[in-house]
């Protein structure tokens, strides 16, 4: 295989890397993402297949393996000239083999009933985060109707950049900022527990909370990380809490349209009165968590792995960019909770994943001793109350 090279990761990229480093065999499928893209109607087998190719050529993430190193902070990307894009179907549990082929593949599907065929797309987080899929699908469109996609950053670049003298300042930085975080964060006992999963569908429309948001003067995120914090301290009893984000680190333009794995976990500290009211902690929780946002580029191998038993964690999935074109928000609606089957038992140990739209969904994965059924049903109750409290406060 001919190749542009070796080199360094982003620490992105090394972020996943060393989460995968000390997962057990048996684990090492948890990463893969299982995708559904359309394709328009009309759109032939033959022509799917070849935007998938020249997805592959213009995005170099597609293009690459990885060769390990003695020093495990060492290992590299080697990018490929030519696209190999495997189109042999494929379960979402079959394990990449990072150093032998890109990590993902797709095939073309026709629903059992007919219709319009779809692309499965197989794809490891290391090749693309949330925020890339969603690249990646917008330009397998783009191709499809013959257009150029806007051009896109390639890994190595980044990855090179991140090296250079005038960005070693901002890495230590970022290492600093993290090792007090955590250093005086509560030191709270934990122990693994069984997997319970459950999402919450709180019945919440997107716009009532968007302008709950908007009359605490906070951004949507910061009011979600607002409850989140205030339910972990009214139902633990701690009105501190260690809270861990996941930054995009799509903040600067430039790495904007980067097909990669971008995402880092970023430490703060939440304070929060568990019977109070949400503004103080949200005005402070807004100013901490851009304060987190701003360290969320950091080499993960300089430090202390993340302890994912340590503290809670929280992902935050924007609206799509057509959101703000919704009519006026309405009332919200009766909601319900569903316990969900395990899936990955990988990562971390206590995390709820908040998505806005078109409703507010919550959904919650624990796997600390202490926390069954009843304890996450009563969890994400409170997650709810607080959000309705908060949405008919601002009506």
């Amino acid at each position: 295989m001919h190749s542009l090279g070796d080199h360094p990761l982003t620490m992105g990229q090394l972020s996943m890397w060393r989460s995968l480093s000390v997962r057990p065999p048996e684990q090492m499928w948890e990463s893969n993402q299982d995708l559904i893209w359309s394709t328009p109607a009309g759109a032939t087998e033959e022509q799917v297949l070849q935007a998938l190719t020249a997805l592959a050529a213009r995005h170099e993430s597609l293009r690459t393996v990885y060769r390990a190193a003695d020093d495990p902070g060492g290992v590299r990307q080697v990018v490929l000239r030519d696209p190999i894009v495997r189109f042999a179907e494929a379960s979402v549990r079959d394990p990449f083999d990072l150093a032998a082929a890109p990590a993902w593949r797709a095939w073309v599907r026709t629903p059992d009933e007919g219709g319009t065929p779809q692309v499965h797309v197989l794809i490891h987080h290391i090749v693309a985060d949330g925020a890339a899929v969603t690249i990646l699908e917008s330009d397998f469109h783009a191709l499809l109707r013959g257009e150029r996609p806007a051009d896109a950053p390639a890994p190595r670049e980044v990855a090179e950049r991140q090296r250079s003298a005038a960005f070693q300042a901002k890495l230590v930085a970022a290492g600093e900022y993290r090792r007090q975080i955590v250093a005086a964060a509560p030191k709270v006992s934990v122990s693994r527990g069984p997997l319970v999963r459950a999402c919450a569908d709180t019945g919440i429309p997107h716009g009532a909370v968007r302008d709950a948001a908007r009359r605490l003067g906070v951004t949507l995120p910061t009011l979600l990380l607002t409850v989140y914090a205030q339910a972990l301290a009214a139902t633990t009893g701690q009105p501190d809490q260690l809270l861990w984000q996941l930054s995009s680190n799509r903040m600067d333009p430039t790495v904007r349209r980067l097909v990669s794995s971008m995402t880092q976990w970023v430490p703060m500290l939440a304070g929060c009165d568990p019977d109070g009211p949400l503004r103080p902690p949200a005005r402070d929780i807004n100013v901490a968590a851009v304060r987190a946002l701003q360290h969320g580029v950091y080499d993960p191998f300089a430090g202390d792995l993340t302890y994912f038993d340590q503290g809670s964690f929280f992902t935050f999935i924007p609206a799509p960019p057509d959101a703000a074109a919704d009519p006026v928000s309405s009332e919200p609606e009766p909601g319900r909770i569903e316990f969900l089957a395990p899936r990955a038992y990988s990562g971390p140990s206590f995390y709820v994943v908040a998505r806005v739209h078109p409703y507010v969904q919550l959904t919650m994965r624990v796997m600390r001793s202490g926390y069954g059924r009843p304890e996450v049903e009563r969890f994400l109750t409170v997650m709810t109350d607080l959000l309705l409290r908060a949405v008919k406060d601002a009506a």
